[in-house]
């Protein structure tokens, strides 16, 4: 899928509504070839038990924002095949914002590192390996 195509379907408000981005308020910021930027304002379904933003929150967030860019970065469906996320400080309230960018871009797979912030502090580091559907 080319940046044109992405960028119309990112400001079309519909584009995530009825997917899980859309379930957790996940807007896309900027995309672009090798980078990507989102944000979720943090509610209470956000949140685990003891008030703090839950884990899976975070992973998910990488997940997605890198599934898409992936698509945009090399030609080819992308999917996940791992996604670890270390996490570093905890999150109750405001906006989480991530920004991701490419460490491998290969044909076969590429490998993607995202930060996820809270205000101005790092709340998580994730890695992301997709496979190429198209590439038997």
């Amino acid at each position: 899928m080319n940046i044109d195509k992405y960028d119309e379907l990112i400001n079309n408000k519909q584009f995530l509504a009825d997917t899980f981005d859309g379930l957790m308020n996940h807007k896309m910021i900027k995309i672009e070839k090798n980078y990507v930027e989102t944000e979720i304002e943090i509610n209470k379904s956000h949140l685990q038990p003891f008030g703090l933003v839950h884990g899976g929150v975070y992973s998910a967030m990488a997940e997605s924002a890198i599934s898409y860019a992936a698509t945009i970065s090399q030609e080819g469906m992308w999917a996940g095949v791992n996604n670890n996320t270390d996490f570093i400080s905890s999150a109750k309230e405001g906006v989480l914002f991530l920004k991701a960018k490419p460490i491998k871009l290969g044909k076969r797979s590429q490998l993607w590192e995202a930060e996820i912030f809270n205000k101005d502090r790092l709340c998580a580091r994730s890695t992301v390996r997709l496979t190429n559907l198209n590439n038997k």
